[in-house]
């Protein structure tokens, strides 16, 4: 039997796509968190902002303390985020990193090839502050599942990988506090942070590795140089960040000429379709095209706008579904829940244009629950003037004892 799935398993992985699936790193992400033997050794360094390594350790995670075991295991699934395209990039090699490989099959007593793996890695990576770098193997029985999803029993695939994690330092804000037997300036330290990038080797893709690419974790993968100073990336695979996402398809709309509402609209369900289980990673051309269309934006040049301005570039849907609606005047700027997008309205009024948006339920400025505008108030109160105080005609007419007709007895 084991024979014959592992058969299966090889025919598949020669048709199957190279993109790695969010089930795929929620399944790793979940594991490492659940059980701590995943883990093999962690090798950390860290780096001064003069790009000089001050210190660097071997350690078993089994033998760290609970507090420090626990943030640990956080920096490595922030690491392995479900948002591809977003801060998660499938990148696929041109030839395989054999080092690593390598470097992967050891027991982390090989001193001289981590030694060889930090220094390349701090040659080709840039950054200002001090940051600490930890690269770590994971060793993962992948189980056997059903049709449903539902483990069965160990499988006869090891997925073995390194795990690489980089967390910026910043330095406490400077404070008081109590030292000893008085107050007294404390002392600033370097504090380190969650990851910003990283990078996952050999990827997991439908629960196998795959040698030939990384799974590169960035929140701007355009400038990290690390990643070819380290990998052989093929030129047409080099990824593209969600900000150059999200811009290209800006100047997509912005070229498209959508109005406001159309805009709103476009969010809306950009997100709807994110919610989507099967949902696709990247946006295809016909599927922006129906968004649009169903939006109302106008779709009289939409092939040749999209050609200039996104061509062959694959935009994330993950990249671009916003949470929220931000709009920017020159003198405001506003933001609206995604759900409530469908409120928002524009309209010339005495010549201008406006932002129109319900304010149903209770308004508040800076806290303080507020009642109708001054606007309404006046007109209101004009409003009632004119009910109260009738024309000189008028008052002449009842004063007569004119019958009905009086427009305050109306």
């Amino acid at each position: 039997v084991h024979q014959i799935l592992s058969a299966g398993r090889k025919r598949r992985r020669k048709e199957r796509k190279t993109d790695m699936e969010k089930a795929d790193i929620r399944e790793l992400r979940k594991a490492v968190k659940a059980r701590d033997n995943i883990v093999d050794w962690v090798y950390g360094f860290y780096v001064d902002a003069d790009n000089n390594t001050v210190w660097d350790q071997v350690m078993r995670l089994a033998d760290m303390e609970d507090a420090e075991r626990f943030r640990h295991v956080a920096m490595f699934q922030r690491v392995l985020s479900t948002r591809i395209g977003r801060d998660t990039f499938s990148v696929a090699l041109t030839e395989q990193n054999e080092a690593l490989l390598a470097l992967r099959s050891t027991d982390g007593g090989d001193t001289a090839a981590l030694e060889a793996f930090r220094d390349a890695f701090t040659a080709g990576y840039t950054h200002t502050d001090p940051y600490y770098a930890t690269l770590t193997r994971i060793v993962y029985d992948v189980p056997l599942k059903g049709t449903d999803g539902r483990k069965l029993e160990d499988g006869d695939v090891v997925y073995e990988a390194l795990l690489l994690a980089v967390c910026p330092a910043k330095l406490t804000r400077a404070a008081l506090g109590f030292r000893e037997d008085r107050v007294a300036e404390l002392d600033r330290r370097w504090q380190i942070g969650n990851p910003v990038a990283g990078f996952l080797y050999p990827s997991f893709s439908e629960r196998l590795e795959d040698r030939n690419e990384v799974m590169l974790r960035s929140n701007a993968p355009d400038g990290e140089d690390f990643l070819t100073a380290l990998f052989a990336v093929q030129a047409e695979a080099a990824p593209v960040g969600a900000e150059t996402q999200r811009a290209l398809f800006s100047d997509l709309l912005g070229q498209m000429d959508v109005n406001l509402e159309s805009a709103a609209a476009i969010s809306e369900n950009l997100v709807e379709k994110a919610a989507e289980e099967d949902a696709p990673q990247t946006l295809e051309k016909q599927t922006v095209r129906k968004i649009a269309e169903a939006a109302g934006a106008p779709m009289e040049d939409f092939d040749e706008i999209y050609d200039e301005t996104i061509g062959d570039t694959q935009i994330a849907l993950d990249a671009v579904a916003e949470s929220c609606i931000t709009v920017k005047t020159d003198a405001m700027t506003l933001k609206v829940p995604i759900d409530k997008a469908q409120l928002i309205r524009t309209r010339i009024i005495d010549g201008r244009e406006y932002i129109l948006i319900p304010a149903d339920g209770t308004v508040t400025v800076n806290g303080t629950a507020v009642s109708a505008s001054a606007g309404e108030r006046a007109a209101s109160a004009e409003a009632d003037t004119g009910m109260e105080k009738a024309p000189e005609a008028d008052r002449s007419s009842a004063a007569d004892g004119s019958p009905e007709g009086a427009p305050w007895e109306n």
